[in-house]
């Protein structure tokens, strides 16, 4: 009995944990008196990260009331489709207006940003790299379109001629004080396949259309309903060709600038543009051509 109890005192049975040392799904050890920490769900969090990206992209602008925003631009480099259905979900982009109006303008009136009434926001995935005249910070690039008697000053017109292809006018003005945006596409207001009305501002006649001319319209045929279209850019004074989605690859179309210095350059990817220069030519669908001149 005796050396049973030697054995006993040198040698104790452990007790069982105190209550809250482990947790009860695995019953692996914490910290006394803490709880697993809880993560925030990754769209929430990318969406928070791109406002934070917005708004401090735009501190030179908090309380400057003579300098008014007219529209937002963001790029993000992305390379994953995982990724890429984060961005599509955080910035809303199946329901057009939302991320602008329920996430972002009131963050930016509470930081005393002016906004113009009326003002835009559109986002763009890049694959290769975002914009050089952008606001960077990492994967992000932000573009700052303004608004004001100093820029209205700065703005350059330039003009689009139809050189193949029937259109609704054989030549076309671009003017940033009446828009910042021209669509190019086939037929004035074509129906998309997502049922969406789009309009076009550069309109190639389509077979539907009573002006459409066969003899002279056969290149409008290889136009994508919303093939490109033509961003003019405050800041720079530039105007930027960009594809749309009617005119990928991926949709079956192409989107080709021939320069005024003799290369090709193709636009393949979304959201990635080609800054205009006098004389360029612009190939639609390998058929009709416009030429930009300013």
């Amino acid at each position: 009995m005796k050396n049973f109890l030697k054995r006993l005192l040198s040698n104790p049975t452990p007790g069982g944990p105190e209550q809250g040392e482990h947790t009860p799904a695995t019953g692996k050890p914490v910290a006394a008196g803490m709880q697993p920490a809880l993560s925030i769900p990754a769209t929430r969090a990318k969406r928070e990260e791109i406002v934070r990206f917005i708004i401090n992209g735009l501190k030179p602008y908090i309380d400057e009331k003579g300098h008014t925003i007219a529209g937002l631009r963001l790029y993000m480099l992305c390379n994953s489709k995982e990724l890429e259905e984060t961005l599509a979900v955080a910035l809303c982009s199946d329901t057009p207006g939302m991320f602008r109006k329920d996430h972002l303008e009131r963050k930016l009136v509470n930081n005393f940003i002016q906004l113009s009434e009326g003002w835009f926001f559109e986002h763009h995935i890049v694959k290769d790299k975002v914009p050089d005249y952008c606001i960077t910070n990492g994967t992000m690039g932000l573009e700052v379109i303004r608004r004001g008697q100093d820029f209205v000053q700065q703005y350059s017109v330039a003009r689009l001629q139809v050189l193949v292809g029937k259109a609704e006018f054989p030549e076309y003005e671009l003017n940033p004080q009446q828009q910042l945006k021209f669509n190019i596409g086939r037929t004035k207001s074509p129906q998309l396949t997502s049922g969406r009305i789009h309009t076009n501002d550069i309109v190639f006649w389509g077979k539907e259309d009573a002006a459409f001319d066969a003899q002279n319209g056969e290149a409008n045929l290889h136009v994508s309903r919303n093939h490109a279209y033509i961003m003019y850019n405050p800041q720079l004074d530039k105007f930027f060709l960009f594809p749309d989605r009617g005119g990928l690859p991926e949709n079956g179309n192409k989107t080709k600038i021939y320069t005024a210095d003799d290369k090709v350059k193709s636009l393949n990817v979304p959201g990635v543009a080609h800054e205009l220069q006098h004389g360029d030519q612009i190939e639609l669908g390998g058929a009709a051509i416009l030429v930009f001149t300013k």
